[in-house]
Parts: structure tokens; sequence; C-alpha cells
């Protein structure tokens, strides 16, 4: 297994500290793994996971924190990802689920970047979002000359409050746009 693999299986076996912790990984994971779908004038949420252990952590939040119901689609990787995806779906309910995350405002309008509230929450708050959002896009460099952990944002808003994360945590981050 490359590392990439074995630090999110470890990540995803590790405890959430508190509640907020674990609100604060569902929002990130959703952000960055998340889709947002309109289907006859409501919200579906799609997670898309590359890792069985991390789609089970997040079904199990989801059910702790909102009660929310969702399924999980297991997709065959095709030409340009290798591996299998799994695919945490939530149908019922979710447009609360969005709001109550921080992906949709009161208005049920798309929030670019993350929840304000997360993002000047403490620092168990900022190792959950890291932890998520590593969890759903993140990777490791292989070492050699320049060792480094990456994690594809959806938005320059998104990798703005990356930044101020790992800032919070003492780790020195910055945003790249490729």
């Amino acid at each position: 297994m490359s590392l990439t693999t074995d630090l999110k299986d470890e990540l995803a076996r590790t405890p959430a500290p508190s509640a907020q912790a674990m609100a604060a990984e569902v929002a990130a994971t959703l952000r960055f793994a998340g889709g947002l779908h309109l289907v006859s004038g409501r919200i579906l949420i799609e997670a898309e996971l590359d890792s069985p252990v991390a789609a089970r952590r997040l079904r199990t939040f989801l059910k702790a924190l909102y009660n929310a119901e969702s399924t999980v689609v297991v997709v065959s990787g095709g030409s340009l990802r290798r591996g299998k995806r799994y695919v945490v779906r939530v149908v019922r309910k979710a447009d609360e689920l969005a709001r109550l995350t921080g992906l949709v405002d009161s208005l049920r309008r798309p929030v670019r970047g993350l929840p304000a509230v997360l993002v000047a929450s403490g620092v168990d708050e900022a190792a959950a979002i890291w932890r998520g959002a590593f969890l759903a896009r993140g990777s490791l460099m292989e070492p050699g000359r320049s060792t480094s952990l990456e994690v594809t944002c959806p938005g320059p808003e998104v990798a703005l409050a990356m930044v101020g994360c790992a800032r919070k945590l003492g780790a020195a981050a910055r945003s790249k746009e490729v």
C-alpha cells in the first residue's frame, strides 16, 4: 500500500475528540468530496471517497450527528481513476443536512468556502477540518527531495480557509493554483 492509503486508513480510524470536531470533519469531507445535485427541485448530496473506512466513518458521523440516512455505491475505477471509489449518498432530508453543514446558506444558495463558524473555531476543529479534507482529496508526495501533503481544494476560498486552519495548528501551508 502507498503512504497515502496507509495514512487515510489510520486517520479514518482515529476517534473524534468531540461532537464539534465530528461536525467540522463532516462539513470538510462533504465540501471536498461532495457534490450538491438538484433533482426535481430537491437537493441530493453525494460524497466520493477512495477509502471504504472513510466512507463508513462519514456515514457513522452523519447518522450520529444529524440522524441522516445514507447509502454507499461502489464505483469501479476507469481510465482516469484507478481503484474503487465509494459514493456516500444522502437523499432524505439532504436539503436540511446541506444547510446544517454549511454547504448552502439559508436561501439554499451554495456556499463557496468553508463555514465561517468552523474556520473561527478551535484547534480540535481545525485538525478535524484537515482530517476531513485529507480523507476526501488528500495525498502524500512520496519521500524524496520534497516531501509534502497536498489537498485538492474545490476553490480558492476553501484553500485560503485551509491555510488559516493550518496556521492555527502551527503548520506551514500555502495555496497554489494549478
